[in-house]
């Protein structure tokens, strides 16, 4: 019940405050054609919407708040023959110049109609962002939002799949769909997955944003979606794909076509019998996928023999919808409704079960965001934007939901011998979380002269985080084991197990100016930041274990009663940050762009809570570091400047220096001992990186029916650590900390992305190519290497991973049948089926051979059913092989 206050509250709040980014600007000149002179009081259009605006004295116009997309303007006055400019573009953030000359009315002519100038620069863009339209999405050959990502220049990928923006850890991203947050702060992942054709424009700030984007380090991912228009559309597509790949010795069961069958639907319009009051927008998608990684059925959970067929390992089901309602109450009044929903059942490979493929876990992940969205427009130069919205997001992993399931084996059932395949089995572990958000936010924005135009706005966000980690034990009775086996989850105070829940809030306030004169385009603002954890902290370090207090008199009082004795509050922090960006057009098709800011981002609440409860034990030793809410937020200074110039009216270069220092990394503690010499770590603020790089881009827009793209990244990225358990993972292994700069494990230093699309109406062919180097890692000294002479240890990520290098194609063709559009398609990931390289053998540096093991190479034991080459074939030291898509898209 306290939530629906919450969220009651937020409302209330929402509706007397005020949207971030996801609009742009149409401003421009009236003149008199013959004369040069400006006109005043000339209107100015946007067809099919209630957006328009009238000229001033001096001939100028603003039109502000608008969506994303091509639009057709009328502008007309009495005296004046009419013109209508079709095709011209806007994009978020960014301001769409379009001068007119109107000549005197003609009784011989009617309306002039004409195309608005394509491509062109962007002199407003004082930072480095891409924005990808729909339109653009619809020629690539790829399949999910994160292909996308992918092709932006800055953007890299981990090992794991992660996506690294200019050099920062994965976490330091902000997500966002409609300028609202759809970061789940546990981890600071993307908290629901959207489908491609729901995306109106996507924008990637790689660089320095501006004062209204917070809670991010290194980059802002936006998307703004569609909404219904005056007409009817609708779309379905239907599709089948399979991987087929000649690689069968390290992808097994993938050499022939098994395909898997897929859907997506949309559909858009007016609702009925309310006119263009109330328009709708609704995206349904269904895929299913049953990976690349297989594993053979040898053997059934219980040990007995299996059936020997193979089993998808990374398979997924995934089943993703949006909802959109706006209602235009008047053309100053504007209402949206909107609701996102993904649900996600997958599981990754786990080489132990390969063999034993039906006794690992699964894992369910769904996730719901609804906004609701008020847009008050005083006139064409201000509006205000009120929002509130609610996040929810669960993530469950288990082999039976029940955790008193009779099919659950006992835990003595995994034991297996060095470099053997588990022949028997459950695994045994239970992991539910839940995280919701409440967001209340508000924006204004206001030209309140020609030159400037102010915005500020504020923002709040509680959030609530409910954690459960356990593995089953089992279960005894009076301390004795009940046989035969049952399972059972073990007690709050175990060391198995780790429950919790948090309540941080956070908010923050921002006021920027858009500066715009002929000869420089200047965007400054501040913005400031709160945020308490309300969590606690430990009173006395060497005494961390509430349910085993090791100071004397505390075993005899209650758990409520020792709290003031273990724990207290920690204080809430706060940030300013300044943020600064100039344009300085030094010709009509060049710009000069300088940024500087400073960011702030909250630790993720991974690192904050888990673990926090400090159970730590009282003999042996921690397996992982204990959380600390105390933590403070993690600071990048980031700087950039660079040049773009038009060439030819259609082609476009950017290139752009920049340099981020990064300080208040998270890191590991040095050791904490308990009054028994038991030492564990908790994290705190104390790792430090810094990135330097080069981006160059070149573009040519779509005319003589073709188009292309190419970026190029060059990059340095160095820290004393990659993840915040580097010192951690240090100690455990008698090694010495890092007291240096080293490379970090994204670092790829250099990264060229290229997309070639060649078409006419009815057809069309697109490739993308990709190549990076390789990826550091750190060589380690095996038994054999030693006998080599090579004994001491090697420094860190002082290696490279062999370069990775794909190409993607679709081609496609339509038709027109019954008033429908159809359009059949290929597309082929990885079309040369390349083995991309993403981990390899630390002691050699292939992906395909070890030293490891060599010792036991032909030996047999009764007890391992593989050989050693078996076991030590890794295919997730690859990425995906080839994989091809067959669909038909029918549009109305």
């Amino acid at each position: 019940m306290k939530k629906v206050y919450v969220l009651l509250l937020f409302i209330a709040f929402s509706l007397s405050s005020l949207y971030a980014a996801t609009t742009g600007k149409i401003t421009g000149k009236i003149t008199d054609e013959a004369a040069g002179e400006p006109l005043p009081f000339v209107n100015v259009i946007i067809v099919g919407t209630n957006f328009g605006a009238a000229s001033d004295l001096n001939g100028e116009f603003f039109i502000l708040n608008v969506p994303p997309g091509k639009y057709t303007l009328r502008i007309q006055s009495i005296g004046y023959q009419t013109k209508v400019i079709n095709n011209v573009t806007v994009s978020i953030d960014l301001t769409t110049r379009v001068d007119v000359s109107l000549p005197e009315a003609s009784i011989e002519l009617g309306e002039i109609v004409v195309e608005a100038e394509a491509g062109g620069i962007k002199k407003d863009v004082t930072s480095s962002q891409a924005l990808v339209s729909s339109d653009k999405i619809e020629t690539l050959p790829v399949a999910e939002l994160d292909d996308v990502l992918q092709l932006q220049a800055g953007v890299t990928k981990g090992a794991g799949g992660e996506f690294h923006i200019r050099g920062g850890r994965a976490e330091e991203i902000t997500y966002k769909v409609n300028g609202i947050s759809i970061t789940d702060s546990y981890d600071n992942s993307r908290g629901i997955e959207i489908d491609n054709t729901s995306v109106q424009e996507l924008q990637v700030i790689s660089g320095t944003f501006n004062a209204e984007h917070g809670n991010a380090l290194s980059g802002i991912i936006n998307t703004v979606t569609k909404e219904g228009g005056s007409q009817y559309h609708g779309d379905i597509k239907l599709y089948t794909a399979d991987y087929l790949s000649d690689h069968t010795e390290i992808f097994p069961n993938t050499d022939s076509w098994n395909p898997t069958y897929n859907y997506q639907a949309s559909l858009s319009g007016p609702v009925p019998f309310m006119g263009s009051v109330v328009k709708f927008f609704v995206n349904s998608r269904y895929n299913y996928d049953d990976g690349w990684l297989y594993g053979k059925r040898v053997f059934n959970t219980d040990g007995s023999e299996g059936d020997g067929e193979y089993v998808p390992m990374n398979w997924s089901e995934r089943w993703m919808g949006i909802g959109n309602l706006s209602i235009f109450a008047s053309k100053y009044f504007k209402f949206n409704l909107e609701a996102l929903y993904s649900d996600n059942e997958y599981s990754d490979y786990n080489h132990a079960f390969k063999y034993n493929p039906d006794g690992d876990v699964n894992k369910f992940s769904k996730s719901l965001s609804s906004t609701f969205t008020f847009t008050h427009t005083f006139s064409s130069t201000s509006f205000y934007t009120v929002k509130a919205s609610y996040f929810n997001r669960t993530f469950k992993e288990y082999l039976y939901e029940s955790a008193s399931d009779s099919r659950y084996m006992h835990p003595d059932s995994l034991n297996a011998v060095s470099y053997a395949f588990i022949s028997a089995g459950t695994n045994l572990h239970h992991f539910n979380r839940e995280t919701e958000a409440f967001q209340g936010k508000f924006d204004f924005t206001s030209q309140v002269s020609s030159k400037h135009m102010l915005k500020f706005g504020f923002e709040a966000r509680v959030d609530y985080l409910d954690y459960d980690d356990f593995s089953l034990e089992p279960k005894r009775i009076d301390n004795i084991q009940v046989e035969p086996f049952e399972s059972a989850i073990p007690l709050e105070s175990s060391l198995n197990r780790e429950l919790y829940t948090a309540e941080p809030i956070m908010a923050s306030a921002y006021i920027q100016d858009k500066i715009e004169y002929e000869s420089v385009i200047i965007n400054i603002g501040l913005r400031f930041d709160y945020f308490d954890s309300r969590g606690q902290i430990l009173v006395d370090e060497s005494d961390p274990n509430i349910y085993a207090p090791l100071r004397e008199g505390l075993d005899d009082l209650s758990y409520s009663e020792k709290e003031s004795y273990f724990y207290k509050d920690v204080d809430a922090k706060y940030k300013i940050a300044p943020r600064f960006g100039i344009a300085y057009p030094v010709s009509e098709t060049g710009v000069l762009h300088f940024s500087y800011g400073q960011f702030f981002q909250i630790p993720t609440y991974r690192n904050l809570f888990d673990r926090s409860t400090y159970k730590v034990p009282t003999i042996g030793s921690t397996g992982s570091v204990y959380g600390n809410p105390d933590l403070k937020p993690q600071t990048t200074n980031m700087y950039e400047i660079g040049f773009r110039q038009e060439l030819f009216d259609d082609y476009l270069v950017d290139v752009t220096m920049f340099y981020r220092d990064i300080r208040d990394y998270v890191s590991t503690s040095p050791a904490i001992q308990t009054m028994n010499s038991v030492v564990y770590y908790k994290y705190i603020n104390r790792d430090y990186a810094n990135v330097k790089g080069v981006t160059f881009n070149f573009n040519k827009s779509f005319t003589d029916n073709f188009s292309f793209d190419v970026n190029y990244t060059l990059q340095f990225s160095e820290g004393i650590s990659s993840t915040p358990e580097a010192d951690f993972n240090a100690a455990n292994s008698n090694s010495e900390p890092t007291y240096y700069l080293i490379p970090l494990d994204w670092d790829q230093r250099h990264l060229l992305n290229a997309n070639l699309y060649v078409g006419g109406e009815n057809w069309g062919t697109s490739l993308i190519g990709r190549y990076g180097t390789g990826l550091p890692y750190t060589p380690t000294i095996t038994q054999s290497t030693a006998d080599r002479g090579l004994t001491s240890g090697f420094s860190q990520n002082t290696r490279r991973k062999p370069g990775q290098f794909s190409l993607d194609f679709r081609i496609f063709k339509s038709f027109e049948l019954m008033g429908a559009r159809f359009t059949g398609y290929l597309k082929v990931f990885n079309l040369l089926d390349n083995k991309i390289v993403v981990d390899v053998f630390s002691d050699t540096g292939k992906p395909d051979f070890t030293t490891e093991g060599e010792s036991l190479q032909g030996s047999t034991d009764a007890n391992r059913p593989n050989t050693i080459d078996e076991y030590l074939t890794r295919p997730w030291y690859y990425d995906t092989p080839r994989k091809v898509q067959v669909g038909l898209d029918i549009s109305f």
